[in-house]
């Protein structure tokens, strides 16, 4: 029920918020001269955007549905909460997601200063580097239920504080008669890939024998995420392309 309050938001933004006179003149523009194709994001020079911007994005949700996702069960195979009781063990596993989740709105607040000073391409390079670090400390160093507490805000900073990247910096490879196609393509094409990501950690543990290794090895993903940086275009204080 608290879910569906957005909706009403929405309402709001229709009828207060207005149009950009960017898309209006680019609207009117396209609608009598050179209609917008969803196909024109994959010819040049926006091809080489629309594979960047997917593939960083199936990184991000790769990470996060691979691995992040089941710190519930990290916390359930400690030591010594083996044995609780449902009750202990639903307050256990509800205060180390509050700790994440307080991690990750710093990194979602971040995000946005971070690039404004260091450029979008340093500070996803910094969001992956950091998130291949921690995952492997979070699920495999600590063995104490404290020890977990302390590392899960780390860990929800850089695997969760990435995301507010994508609305900063797809948007900003699109001209305008293409921007919200594009970066909507680019997010959610990420997240259809990506779609495999629980299946192959369930398919890990069976073959790793815990899901501290298996979302450790599912952290290697980020090691694409950087190498498909050195082939991202660098927007920093550049206008918006028309």
């Amino acid at each position: 029920m608290i879910g569906v309050l957005p909706a009403f938001v929405s309402l709001l933004v229709r009828w207060h918020v207005k149009e950009p006179d960017r898309w209006a003149r680019a609207h009117n523009l396209v609608a009598t001269i050179n209609p917008a194709q969803m196909t024109d994001i994959f010819r040049p020079p926006l091809r080489r955007s629309t594979i960047v911007g997917s593939a960083l994005a199936f990184v991000a949700v790769f990470g996060l549905w691979g691995a992040t996702n089941w710190a519930p069960t990290l916390i359930r195979e400690l030591p010594e909460l083996k044995g609780s009781d449902p009750a202990t063990l639903s307050v256990s596993v509800s205060y180390a997601i509050m700790a994440l989740n307080g991690g990750a709105l710093f990194g979602y607040l971040g995000f946005g200063p971070l690039a404004d000073r260091f450029g979008r391409r340093a500070v996803f390079a910094f969001m992956c580097l950091g998130s291949l670090v921690m995952l492997p400390i979070a699920y495999l160093v600590p063995t104490t239920y404290a020890g977990v507490l302390m590392l899960l805000p780390l860990l929800g900073f850089f695997n969760n504080g990435i995301f507010s990247g994508f609305p900063i910096y797809l948007p900003e490879l699109y001209p305008t008669r293409l921007r919200a196609t594009g970066a909507g393509f680019c997010f959610n094409a990420g997240r259809v890939l990506a779609s495999a990501s629980p299946f192959l950690t369930g398919w890990l543990v069976t073959q790793l024998g815990s899901f501290g290794r298996a979302a450790s090895t599912v952290a290697l993903i980020y090691i694409v995420g950087l190498i498909v940086l050195i082939f991202a275009r660098e927007t920093k204080g550049q206008p918006l392309p028309e």
